[in-house]
């Protein structure tokens, strides 16, 4: 009985360490804790959405930017977001959430009013206080 309860505890201590692997994350879609925990891929209103400036912390992401993704920041202000073009001046409307492992969540922002139904080509992911990412739709409308 002493083995079978050992056994359990390793599996579950195994499945807990598996989930603060940049791997897993970005498969899921959750972020992780810290500076740059946020995923590749978000989803929301069930459509898929990627962004090439994050992915939870893993290397291999950093390793297939191009040099020009190389020398932009990591996100941006939200006065460089350009929302004064082009959407009546409604602004960000928030969505969604993306869950944290053991943190905040993140807001997840539509430019604009979302029409019922519709689909949206971007949204835009607080990482931070001030701190946007932009992530783009996967596939076509």
């Amino acid at each position: 009985m002493v083995i079978l309860s050992i056994a359990v505890l390793v599996v579950l201590g195994a499945l807990c360490g598996a989930a603060f692997i940049p791997k897993v994350a970005n498969h899921f879609g959750y972020a992780l804790p810290g500076e740059k925990g946020l995923p590749y891929q978000v989803k929301y209103n069930g459509r898929d959405y990627r962004s090439h400036m994050t992915c939870a912390g893993a290397q291999w992401c950093e390793d297939e930017k191009t040099p020009e993704q190389r020398t932009r920041p990591y996100c941006t202000p939200r006065a460089g977001l350009g929302l004064e073009k082009g959407n009546g001046g409604t602004g960000m409307v928030k969505v969604d959430d993306v869950f944290t492992m053991f943190g905040p969540s993140h807001p997840v922002f539509t430019v604009g009013a979302l029409p019922q139904g519709g689909t949206v080509t971007g949204v835009v992911v607080e990482a931070s206080k001030d701190c946007y990412l932009t992530y783009d739709l996967v596939g076509g409308p």
